[in-house]
């Protein structure tokens, strides 16, 4: 045998113990790892048994509890809190305004007419009378905005309602945390009652819904018969729905006699916001040319809202109202310079008449941004653009001018 054959042979026999040895060590290596994991399932059976175990609780701690818990349910009913529900609303709007020369801050401004506060109380009707109670200290139109009551009827979803209410037309709400922009549509402002005081009937069934009020309507104390107002809703879907409503009222008084009716609807998806409404409306003899025919009147107004980020919004909104009928005549045309936009017959830039037989229209173009500081709290700018069929705005410095131009913004708290 060849010395290099010899040398491999020899070093074949001096590996073959060590690897008897690595053999035994891995063995038991392995039976040690067994070993181990057998451990860990019987600790971890221990564990799961310790934590399903409950602890020992002491029955008079427990029964403590339940009685104070009682006692506290108790109280609150007693004192009539169980149900009960605070809400508000602060707004404070910078305002710049051509018409009324007007720079600066205005408790007054921003939605709904009715000053820049509003607090409100609701109780839910649980089993019993439901009720909401809503303030506005600084209004110039009342404190009271809404003072109404609710009772079910049956086992169903139907109940009677009663009190003094806002309007239920259109698609914008009185409140600025309920609307994107600062300023309301021409409609709202111009072509919708304000609040009805009565007694009438709300109800669903599925998808749809519907109320109707009998009594007075923005205050007029009717004769002949009570003011009607109603309002049909459909949710068409999670993101879209349309409502119907109207207002009648019949009286001797020739500001009652009022016809007013519309639809509006609105779609939310996504980062887009649609928002529609379209209204007619008809006094019974108060055409604006003093002829004793009826003054007619149509409007539409439309908001797009879209979602540049999740808490900036950019919105633009058009409202017109066709008004020339027999000489003019509106619902509610304002007073003061700063409605100087009647509604009532065209006139030219010396005040003068330029046609009898017909009436003002106005429109209105709105743009502006609404970012979310935080859930209760919104930050809006708004530049609008108010522009009429003839000369009847009227400055601060008497000159009368066919449009106004409003740049503001404002801020709106709730809770």
């Amino acid at each position: 045998m060849k010395p290099a054959k010899k040398l491999l042979a020899l070093a074949l026999l001096a590996a073959l113990p060590c690897a008897s040895v690595q053999a035994q060590s891995a063995a038991e290596l392995q039976r040690e790892v067994e070993l181990l994991k057998n451990q860990l399932k019987l600790l971890s059976e221990k564990i799961e048994a310790m934590a399903s175990k409950p602890e020992p609780v002491n029955p008079q701690e427990f029964n403590r509890l339940v009685q104070k818990i009682d006692l506290a349910e108790e109280d609150a009913i007693k004192a009539g809190f169980k149900g009960m529900k605070f809400k508000g609303v602060m707004e404070v709007g910078y305002q710049q305004d051509d018409i009324a020369a007007a720079i600066g801050f205005d408790k007054a401004r921003g939605n709904g007419g009715f000053g820049a506060a509003m607090f409100e109380i609701s109780k839910e009707p649980d089993e019993g009378i439901g009720w909401t109670l809503r303030l506005t200290p600084l209004s110039s139109s009342g404190i009271v905005h809404e003072a109404s009551l609710s009772v079910p009827v049956g086992s169903g979803s139907s109940k009677v309602i009663a009190g003094l209410t806002p309007d239920f037309s259109g698609y914008e709400l009185s409140w600025g945390n309920a609307n994107s922009l600062i300023s309301n549509n021409l409609l709202y402002t111009h072509s919708a009652a304000t609040n009805y005081m009565g007694v009438g009937l709300a109800y669903a069934v599925g998808p749809w819904s519907a109320k109707w009020m009998l009594g007075q309507v923005d205050g007029v104390a009717t004769r002949n018969a009570p003011g009607f107002a109603y309002r049909g809703d459909y949710l068409a879907s999670e993101y879209s729905g349309i409502g119907f409503s109207g207002v009648h009222v019949r009286t001797n008084n020739l500001t009652g006699n009022v016809d007013l009716m519309e639809v509006d609807a609105y779609r939310t998806r996504g980062d887009l916001t649609l928002q529609g409404q379209l209204s007619l409306g008809r006094s019974i003899g108060g055409a604006g040319n003093g002829s004793g025919a009826d003054a007619r009147w149509w409007g539409i107004s439309g908001l797009v809202g879209y979602k540049l980020q999740p808490r900036l919004q950019a919105l633009a909104r058009f409202d017109y109202i066709d008004n020339r009928a027999n000489g003019g005549g509106i619902y509610y045309s304002g007073t003061g310079a700063s409605a100087a936009a009647m509604f009532g017959r065209e006139l030219d830039a010396d005040g003068a008449v330029l046609e009898p037989s017909r009436g003002t229209s106005r429109y209105a173009l709105t743009a502006g941004f609404n970012y979310a500081v935080n859930a209760s709290t919104q930050w809006k700018t708004e530049l609008r653009l108010d522009r009429s069929s003839g000369y009847n705005f009227i400055n601060s410095d008497a000159v009368r001018k066919q449009g106004n131009t409003t740049l503001g913004t404002g801020m709106v708290v709730s809770f």
